[in-house]
């Protein structure tokens, strides 16, 4: 039943969209780099305890081919060509830093210094300008339902904006606007991640693993987070000497030094059920289910990746809706209305435009009168081919793809496919409808 997987990324976003009601207290006596360090070096441990342990255990009970820990390992310093020829450590390290913990020291900066709903506003700034560069580099195209979610989004944000305005008026407390900066630093480290992390690219020899066992993908993946997390922290440390040496004083000033301060009492602070919290249920509970949901993924309409973009207003929308009712937040019953309203339709608009742009189809490829044992392998390394199956006749290969409009489509077949060598001809056949019998 695939129906249970788009409920895991529900979930997932449902338990993200309550970490601002913890961390609401918990800010005002431990430092937001202390959370940080904490959240992501204890979780970045569990997932490569998960990741080995799923390994040994999984070759130990089950009757399928054994999943190699040297090629778990190796991938490690494998060359990235998605993300500059980086290797993946490189790779991983930069992703967890800009993508992950700069993204949360000023998701929570903006959390501490305006409101939970002004915060909300950096994960539709995040949208906006990912839609924008998709744009841009000619990714996706602008269609009439895209351009509707942006203009939700604006009108949800003018909203939420004239709401905290009002609330300043009535308490005669203005807003913090190095809060509001830290709100739009937190978008764009967030559209950061979303870009960076579909970098990620398989090795020849990945390839032949997931050809042999398609289960490797898990493991991998929980080895991918941990070193992303760990390197993430291990690069915040000489981040903050170096803002340390910065002689102005700010609000992130202070909370590293209350960070130094602090640490050595960082395992009373973890007892905490605030952090426990942000590290069980916000890190690894959701983090587990994404995973589980993109691994079992097995959908004839919707790919894993289009349903999480779709679905990832769910977050926003769940931490204002957290913000009022549990915080006792400022915000109109009228307005709250008209900004969920906003939300859950930006939902729907998202949902017709990954359906209407979605293109599906079977490619033939002959290939030149050369060994072809390669062949197969380079087209699974491609972004958007499912799978690549043998025939004997005219045609050598029948390959199956999947991408998110007709621009990545065109790019992939005359970009990717007619640039390989061993290539000679390619028949195209697109999917109109799959008839399924249900039993």
């Amino acid at each position: 039943m695939r129906n249970k997987y788009i409920f895991f990324i529900i979930v997932a976003n449902i338990l993200w969209a309550f970490i601002p009601i913890p961390v609401s207290s918990l800010f005002n006596d431990v430092s937001i780099f202390l959370v940080v360090f904490l959240r992501f070096f204890v979780a970045g441990l569990i997932f490569f305890l998960l990741a080995v342990g799923f390994v040994l255990l999984y070759n130990k009970y089950s009757s399928n081919s054994p999943i190699s820990l040297e090629t778990l390992f190796k991938f490690t310093i494998h060359q990235n060509n998605n993300f500059f020829g980086f290797r993946n450590l490189g790779y991983f390290a930069t992703l967890g830093f800009f993508g992950i913990i700069l993204q949360l020291i000023t998701y929570f900066l903006a959390l501490k210094l305006t409101t939970i709903s002004l915060a909300m506003i950096g994960f539709s700034i995040s949208v906006i300008v990912l839609v924008l560069y998709q744009h841009g580099v000619k990714a996706e195209k602008l269609d009439i339902f895209k351009a509707l979610y942006i203009i939700i989004l604006v009108v949800s944000i003018i909203v939420i904006v004239l709401v905290k305005l009002e609330e300043t008026q009535i308490s005669g407390v203005e807003i913090n606007y190095g809060g509001i900066f830290f709100v739009v630093s937190f978008g764009f480290c967030l559209t950061f991640f979303q870009i960076a992390v579909k970098k990620d690219s398989y090795s020849k020899i990945e390839v032949e693993e997931l050809n042999k066992n398609k289960i490797y993908k898990l493991p991998r993946l929980f080895m991918k987070l941990s070193l992303t997390l760990l390197l993430g922290v291990a690069l915040m440390f000489p981040f903050t000497l170096i803002i340390l040496l910065i002689p102005t004083q700010t609000e992130v000033t202070q909370e590293i030094i209350q960070f130094y301060a602090q640490f050595p009492d960082v395992g009373l602070t973890f007892l905490r059920w605030e952090v426990l919290f942000l590290v069980f249920g916000a890190t690894v509970v959701p983090y587990f289910l994404v995973f589980w949901a993109s691994v079992k993924w097995s959908s004839y309409n919707l790919t894993f990746s289009q349903w999480n973009s779709i679905l990832t207003i769910i977050e926003p929308a769940g931490g204002i809706l957290f913000g009022v009712l549990i915080v006792n937040e400022y915000f109109p019953l009228g307005y709250l209305s008209i900004v969920l309203f906003l939300l859950l339709t930006s939902i729907m608009f998202r949902y017709v435009h990954e359906s209407t742009n979605k293109i599906n189809a079977y490619l033939l490829i002959s290939r030149k009168r050369k060994i072809m044992k390669d062949l197969p392998l380079k087209l699974l390394k491609l972004n958007g081919v499912i799978s690549v199956d043998s025939l004997i006749g005219k045609y050598d290969l029948l390959v199956n793809v999947r991408t998110n409009s007709i621009t990545h489509f065109r790019y992939l077949v005359n970009e990717d496919l007619r640039k390989i060598d061993d290539v000679s001809e390619i028949k195209i056949f697109f999917i109109n409808k799959i008839h399924k019998l249900n039993i």
